[in-house]
C-alpha cells in the first residue's frame, strides 16, 4: 500500500485536511440519505463550527491527512 493508499481513521471532532490545501477541517460523523446506498462523510470548517461545509464518499478519503498540531513556542 502506497502513501496515496493508506485510509485515515476517522474520529468525530478529529482536525483533517485535504492533502495539500490549507482550510482546516473537524470530522462530524457519517450521513445516509434515503434512496441513495452511500455513506457520506461530513466534515465542517474549524473556524466555522455546526456548519458542514464538505461531504465525501469513502472512495475520497484517502486524500485527506490527520492535520499536524500546531507548534507550541516554550519559553
Amino acid at each position: 500500500m502506497n502513501e496515496q493508499e493508506k485510509l485515515v481513521v476517522l474520529r468525530i471532532g478529529g482536525k483533517y485536511n485535504w492533502r495539500n490545501q490549507p482550510e482546516r477541517l473537524a470530522y462530524m460523523g457519517v450521513r445516509r440519505y434515503p434512496g441513495d446506498r452511500r455513506t457520506w462523510h461530513q466534515f465542517e470548517k474549524v473556524d466555522a463550527p455546526g456548519i458542514v461545509w464538505s461531504e465525501v464518499l469513502d472512495s475520497d478519503l484517502p486524500q485527506f491527512e490527520e492535520t499536524e498540531p500546531a507548534a507550541t513556542h516554550q519559553e
